[in-house]
Order: structure tokens, then C-alpha cells, then sequence
């Protein structure tokens, strides 16, 4: 009662009644409520998100080798900073940074900066070159170069000289059977001189000799040159082989193999070619044929050998001679009876002394040569040898094989073997008895 009245009071003295006292209460509940509910539901929804600040700027630490370059970052001219350095505070991105040093090239590259991070950068200051280089190629390759008067022939194109001082230099390129080729190079520091030389050939001169190619069937057999300027003057060649530097006409070439007859041609030989010959060779068929090396009593100018031509043709003796393997000596043959020309088919005799031979022969009637050779009565090698020296028939005897002092001889037998005689005296200028 007493709070009423005590609002009835203030109501009166705010000229507020009852009623109007009454409706003040309860919209204050009201509102109350409102509010509560305000509080619980809307509030939390309309709340200010928290911030969280993100950073923008990062630095980059600058040094170098050597130290106390100036930094120039981005272009901006202003108070002169050396390395070590470090800028601070800088936009994210990427900058760009220059280091300068006397006596040193200008290093630059771009630094990108991340926010909230420092970039560090180390630069390598380099001196800059006082040398250069020159690059020589050259058309043909594999030209010896020569530098300012240095000759060294392990050096051939394509080459690089390095560390050279700059200014000129003379560089010279020289090839068999090309021009000199030279040329002043100027080498600039830090630079490569590039040079391609092209090589202009020497002009070939009109050939003035020619050649002659020599073969035969078989090879081997030894060659001799008569040129128009006279006897080729070297060592003994044989087939097959090539004769360079021979002037041009008429050349006569000769050949001479042991067991074959001598060939020769007449070649034309012309300024810058080759002329071939090509030579078979005819087999000799002259054989020795029979011995009489051991007579009973002296020997003495008795002594003969039966020669007998067992090919197609007949064979010309002459200038053939015998040969004493035992002595290294020869005796050459003379004529004594008939003609020097041995027909296909036939015999002749060689004998020491030809009228001592025909006095004990009288019946041989083939070519009867005399040549002044000796025959050892145990046996020995000897050969027959025809004009050029060419051995055209050899025989190594001994006395086991017979006719030792017994007046008979040592025949060839159909086999090529050597048998002793069926008959005393042997049979010269007929065949064989081993044969018959």
C-alpha cells in the first residue's frame, strides 16, 4: 500500500494517473523480455568478426665478394649504400638490384621479396676480361696454323686461340699444294675473333713424264728399263711394279725369270698416263739331260753334258752359259760343231774341249758347244743359265747315285730322276737307255 501510494504520488506531481501508471508497467516487462531475447538470439549472429592484420612488406640482405659495392634497388638515386646491406620494409615483388665496384663488371639480377620474409642475395663481383679470343676454321680442314710467327703443326682447324692480348694478330694458314693464306686479326677483351679461310688450290702443272705398269705370268720375273733417256739406274725390281717419272717415248722393257725364255716389248710412254704391260712368259724346256762327270783315267778335257730341248719350238743358246755353284763362276758356251739353235726335239752337247768329244764321238751328229767348266767327281751343283743369267735348268749330283769312274753316265730317267747309264759311254746325242 505504501509503494502505491508512494507511485500515486509521484504519478500526481508528474500529472500521470493511475492508469496510465498501470500501462507503464507492463510495457516495461515487455520490453524486458525484448531485450532478453535480444540478447540470446540476435546478438550472437550480429557480432564483429576479430582481425587479423596480413603483411605486406618483406627485405632483402644484400653482400658481396668483394664487399663495399654500391646498391642501387629499383632505380632510386639517393643516399649511396654499400654491401653488406639490408633493405627493410619492402613492397612484395620483385625488385630490381645493381651492385657497382671499381675496378669490376656491373652485376645485376631481380630479387623477388615474399611478405614477412628477408631474400638474401650474394654477389659475385667479376673483373672484366683484358684478354680475347680468336676462332679459326678453314675449306679444307686441317690447315697447321701459325700465330704471330709461331709455328706449332699439332695445331690445325678448326681452332680456338684463347687468352690473347688484345690488338692485332697475325695469323698465317699454309697446306701442301694450296696458297699461303694470312691475315691481321684484332682481338678485342672479352670477344671472340671468328676467321674462315678458304684455301685457294695451287694450280696443277701440265704433267710432263708418264708411267709404265710392268706384270707377267707368273710374277717375279726381274725387269729391265731402257728409256729414251737411258737405262733405268736403281735397284733390281721385279713383277708386278710401276715405273713413275719416265719421259715421254719409246721405252724397251725386258724381263727374265729362272725356267722361262726372255721376253721384251717396246712401250710408248705419254706425259700424265700410265702404260701397262702385261707379259707371259714361255717356259724353257731345255733340260739337262745328261752327265758324264766321272770317266775311267783322266778326266781331263773329257768331261760333257747332254742338253735336250723337250719343247715345241727351238731355243737359241746363244750367250747361255754354265754355272759352277761351288766356284760362283760361269763359262760361257761357244760354238763348236753344228748351229748355236737347239731344234724342238733335240739334243746338244756341252763339252770341255769339242774336238777330244767328237774324236770319241764321231757319230754324234747334233750341235756339239764347248765352254771350259770342270765337274767334281763326288758330286756337286751346277746350272744352266741363259743370256739374261735367268737359270733355266739346275741339277745337285752325287757319285752314290752312280757313274762313278765305271766310263758310263748319270741319265735323266722318264720320272725326273737320275739313274746311271745302261750303256758304257752314256748316249750322246740320243735318248736316253734309262728311257728306251
Amino acid at each position: 500500500m505504501k509503494m502505491k501510494k508512494r507511485y500515486e504520488k509521484k504519478a500526481r506531481e508528474r500529472n500521470v494517473s493511475s492508469a496510465e501508471i498501470s500501462s507503464l508497467k507492463s510495457g516495461s516487462f515487455a520490453v524486458a523480455v525484448l531485450i532478453l531475447l535480444f540478447a540470446v538470439f540476435v546478438a550472437p549472429l550480429c557480432a564483429l568478426p576479430t582481425t587479423t592484420w596480413i603483411p605486406l612488406l618483406g627485405s632483402i640482405s644484400v653482400s658481396s665478394t668483394p664487399s663495399g659495392a654500391t646498391i642501387l634497388l629499383d632505380g632510386f638515386v639517393g643516399p649511396s649504400v654499400t654491401t653488406p646491406y639490408t633493405f627493410p620494409n619492402l613492397l612484395i615483388g620483385t625488385h630490381a638490384l645493381v651492385l657497382t665496384l671499381d675496378g669490376y663488371e656491373i652485376w645485376s639480377a631481380d630479387v623477388p621479396v615474399s611478405a614477412g620474409e628477408t631474400s638474401h642475395v650474394h654477389a659475385i663481383m667479376t673483373q672484366p676480361p683484358t684478354t680475347g679470343s680468336i676462332s679459326v676454321s678453314s675449306t679444307p680442314s686441317g690447315v697447321p696454323l701459325v700465330l704471330d710467327g709461331l709455328v706449332d703443326q699439332s695445331v690445325t682447324t678448326p681452332y680456338t686461340f684463347a687468352n690473347l692480348s688484345t690488338g692485332t694478330h697475325t695469323l698465317e694458314l699454309a697446306f701442301d699444294g694450296y696458297e699461303v693464306w694470312s691475315t691481321i686479326v684484332q682481338v678485342s677483351a672479352g670477344e671472340t675473333s671468328p676467321v674462315h679461310a678458304i684455301l685457294t688450290p695451287i694450280p696443277t702443272p701440265p704433267p710432263t713424264k708418264g708411267a709404265i705398269f710392268v706384270n707377267s705370268s707368273p710374277p717375279g720375273a726381274t725387269i729391265g728399263l731402257d728409256t729414251s733417256d737411258g737405262s733405268f739406274a736403281g735397284p733390281l725390281v721385279t713383277t708386278p711394279y710401276t715405273f713413275t717419272e719416265i719421259l715421254p717415248g719409246s721405252s724397251t722393257i725386258t724381263l727374265a725369270l729362272d725356267g722361262y725364255e726372255g721376253w721384251s716389248t717396246t712401250v710408248q710412254v705419254s706425259a700424265g698416263e700410265t702404260s701397262p704391260v702385261h707379259a707371259t712368259l714361255t717356259p724353257y724346256h731345255v733340260k739337262i739331260n745328261e752327265i758324264m762327270y766321272n770317266l775311267p783315267g783322266l778326266d781331263r778335257n773329257r768331261e760333257w753334258l747332254e742338253l735336250f730341248n723337250g719343247g715345241p719350238e727351238a731355243i737359241n743358246i746363244t750367250g747361255w752359259k754354265f754355272f759352277d755353284y761351288s766356284t760362283d763362276s760361269y763359262q760361257l758356251f761357244t760354238r763348236g760343231q753344228g748351229s748355236m739353235v737347239i731344234p724342238a726335239g733335240g739334243y746338244a752337247i756341252v763339252a770341255v774341249d769339242a774336238t777330244t768329244f767328237l774324236n770319241k764321238h764321231p757319230a754324234c751328229n747334233c750341235t756339239v758347244i764347248e765352254s771350259r767348266f770342270r765337274l767334281s767327281n763326288t758330286g756337286e751343283s751346277i746350272a744352266l743359265k741363259d743370256a739374261s743369267s735367268a737359270i733355266i735348268d739346275a741339277v745337285s749330283y752325287h757319285n752314290s747315285w752312280g757313274a762313278s769312274g765305271n766310263g758310263k753316265t748319270l741319265e735323266l730317267n722318264l720320272t725326273g730322276g737320275w739313274e746311271e747309264s745302261l750303256v758304257d759311254g752314256g748316249t750322246p746325242c740320243n735318248p736316253n737307255s734309262v728311257t728306251i
